[in-house]
């Protein structure tokens, strides 16, 4: 019953936006949290300052999403230069200006290569080895 109450008055507490928290102490202990002075009838125990700080500015919104963008990118670079870089995600596409045809089995291993960077971690054994065949075809 308590425990409900004081949930009760900090949801209350909450919603009043209070300037000033006042602990009052009743008959027989019973404590309450309030944003007003205690009523005569009870002890104030402890008052203190809960002026709620502002919301953030747009310019400081924007600053830590340029702030955890550059971290993010920072982390990554790291990663890939110490080489425990995730693989996965979006992979890069490198275009080589080589005059040479590519033969059908370079082409089926950048396939697989590509499909497993591009796919998560969970691809099955089926899809493996469906992968690996082709690439055995293609390269007999």
């Amino acid at each position: 019953m308590r425990i409900g109450l004081a949930l009760l008055l900090f949801a209350v507490i909450g919603l009043a936006s209070a300037e000033a928290v006042y602990k009052c102490v009743g008959k027989g202990g019973a404590v309450n949290y309030q944003s007003h002075p205690c009523p005569a009838t009870h002890q104030v125990a402890k008052s203190w300052d809960a002026t709620p700080e502002p919301p953030p500015s747009d310019a400081e919104l924007w600053r830590r999403y340029h702030q955890r963008k550059k971290a993010d990118a920072d982390s990554r670079y790291f990663s890939q230069l110490a080489g425990t870089a995730r693989r996965g995600g979006s992979a890069s596409v490198v275009y080589k200006n080589t005059p040479h045809q590519r033969s059908a089995c370079e082409v089926a291993r950048e396939t697989r290569e590509s499909f497993l960077l591009n796919s998560n971690t969970d691809v099955s054994h089926d899809v493996r080895r469906r992968l690996n065949d082709a690439v055995f075809d293609a390269c007999e």
